[in-house]
């Protein structure tokens, strides 16, 4: 083929694959809005990121884009100080501010990704066909697609993270083992906005950049490759290392006395020894995150690869797969080093090794598919990798959009969620009727569903009117003394108490407040007023309010 007519093939295969990409965006997007949207932000983590994107609107509403943006980057931040950023830029973009457009983002930098992958595999292996069976085989991955916590239904760091490494670990890829710079120098950037996204991502490349190092030194051109390397370090290092020292009080406190040192660290303890963290690590991101239909795929597209190879004797590995290895090793085994080293565990932070099997995956796709022998006929050759290429896009698009069209929840799930919007809603109107500037709130049980800080994302995203709701209780997992606790209750414009739940509790603070209960029920009969008693999730609440507070009936 003619360079004419490649380029013209070029350009209507990336007009298919932008059309795909369109409406896997608009899927999800539509899904997201049905069965996630409208119900409370769940699992605890993304309320603190929903309130910083909601906030730095709010704040862009009033003094502009660029003082909006100027808030997002120097505020103080624990985690990552990109993710309210990119929302702040989407919704403006949309010209308002929710969780559709917030969880938007995460749909947005996984097309990133999908896009990056379909660029370079056919550049790395000459073939296009590769770069479409990695264009498929990326949405097969199951946990981005688990309507669960750190998937892409969740707006915690989690997912983006897993996206963004995918794409470093492409660009790595591209920089032909640090020998382009002008890749190297497009690693540097892909890692530099990696670790302003999540800093914890700067543990992983403490060790990813310095076995690159090391590796360039065992190979060719050792002086250019490491300087290219060198560069990509400053790049890196000059985009982050500025926001690192701004927030490095934030971090420290956050990442080692709330993970290693602190009393609560102590209390989330799960207390195993290196090979059990081997196995939680490792076995969780194969049946979690990857899943059994992701390995099926992978092993089913195997099979045509090894069914054509040639007998022939073995060849020794090209520089690219040799380099492609080291890569995928990299990204997967010096991420789970650190994971397994780390005295807490998550499952869902495990996402961040999903790029470097899927390199490993593609890397043995593009060795077999060097030894492949497809018979010299022109039907064979064009439909041998066609239809190679069809079947993982198929394959991918199927899972997605099953996955996406499947109803999350139950019906008595839904019910509870819209008596969380009824309690929202109740004390919102409270609120707003007493002018209050910022109202005290304490609930006795730690759930995911109702606190001051859910609730000011809860009625933000109901009723678009911003209150600075107080958190007085629980303001730890950790047990306090009783007469603290009373004095934080007094405190308090509004209270949430549980009267019928299932055993104790789980964290010391909620076995604290279930033996307290009698005196805090006296309490509040006595000096609040009850302005509701609801039923969800198989616990009954009572919440009370000051008598200040007009009491409001539904």
């Amino acid at each position: 083929m003619t360079a004419a007519p490649r380029a013209s093939l070029d350009r209507w295969l990336w007009l298919a694959a932008g059309l795909l990409m369109l409406a896997e965006f608009l899927l999800f997007d539509r899904m997201t809005s049905r069965h996630h949207a409208g119900i409370y932000p769940r699992w605890n983590d993304q309320i603190q990121y929903l309130r910083e994107a909601y906030t730095a609107y709010e704040h862009t509403q009033v003094h502009g884009l660029l003082a909006g943006l100027k808030f997002t980057l120097t505020k103080t931040a624990l985690q990552g100080t990109l993710h309210d950023t990119c929302a702040l830029l989407v919704f403006k973009l949309v010209g308002a501010a929710s969780r559709s457009a917030a969880l938007s983002l995460n749909m947005l930098v996984f097309l990133a990704w999908q896009a990056s992958l379909l660029f370079a595999l056919p550049r790395l292996t000459g073939s296009r066909a590769l770069g479409w069976m990695a264009f498929g085989l990326l949405p097969c991955v199951a946990w981005a697609w688990a309507g669960e916590p750190g998937s892409a239904v969740d707006f915690r760091l989690d997912h983006a993270a897993m996206c963004l490494m995918g794409v470093t670990s492409v660009a790595a890829l591209l920089s032909d083992g640090f020998r382009s710079r002008g890749w190297t120098i497009a690693l540097g950037v892909a890692t530099g906005v990696t670790l302003l996204e999540r800093f914890i991502t700067g543990a992983y490349f403490a060790f990813i950049l310095p076995a690159g190092a090391i590796w360039i030194l065992f190979g060719d051109s050792r002086g250019p490759r490491l300087r290219n390397l060198g560069l990509a370090a400053l790049v890196a290092a000059t985009m982050a290392l500025p926001v690192f020292w701004l927030n490095r009080t934030a971090i420290y406190t956050y990442y080692w006395v709330g993970h290693v040192t602190g009393a609560e660290s102590a209390a989330r303890l799960p207390g195993l020894d290196i090979w059990r963290s081997v196995q939680f690590v490792f076995g969780h991101l194969g049946r979690m995150h990857l899943g059994w239909f992701f390995a099926s795929v992978a092993a089913i597209l195997s099979l045509p690869f090894v069914a054509l190879s040639e007998d022939r004797p073995r060849q020794p590995s090209s520089r690219t797969e040799r380099d492609w290895l080291f890569i995928a090793l990299a990204f997967i085994l010096l991420p789970a080093a650190v994971l397994c080293a780390h005295p807490q565990k998550s499952q869902y932070v495990l996402g961040v090794l999903v790029p470097g099997a899927v390199l490993l995956v593609l890397l043995g796709w593009s060795f077999l598919w060097r030894r492949c022998e497809i018979p010299n006929r022109a039907a064979w050759i064009k439909v041998v990798p066609v239809g190679l290429a069809v079947a993982a896009v198929g394959a991918g698009g199927w899972f997605f959009t099953t996955r996406q069209l499947r109803s999350p929840h139950s019906s008595e799930f839904l019910i509870d969620t819209r008596t969380v919007n009824q309690i929202a809603d109740r004390i919102f109107a409270a609120a707003r009727d007493r002018a209050a500037a910022n109202p005290a709130i304490a609930v006795d049980q730690i759930v995911d569903y109702l606190d001051a800080q859910i609730l000011q994302v809860i009625c933000y995203e109901r009723h678009k009117v911003w209150i600075s709701f107080v958190i007085q209780l629980p303001n730890s997992i950790l047990e306090d003394k009783d007469e603290a606790m009373l004095y934080r209750m007094k405190l308090c414009d509004f209270v949430v108490l549980t009267d019928e739940m299932a055993g104790d509790g789980h964290w010391p603070y909620d076995k604290q407040m279930r033996r307290l209960y009698p005196q805090l029920k006296e309490w509040c009969e006595g000096h609040l007023q009850r302005a509701g008693t609801f039923a969800l999730f198989g616990r009954k609440l009572s919440l009370y309010q000051r008598p200040a507070v007009p009491i409001t009936r539904p």
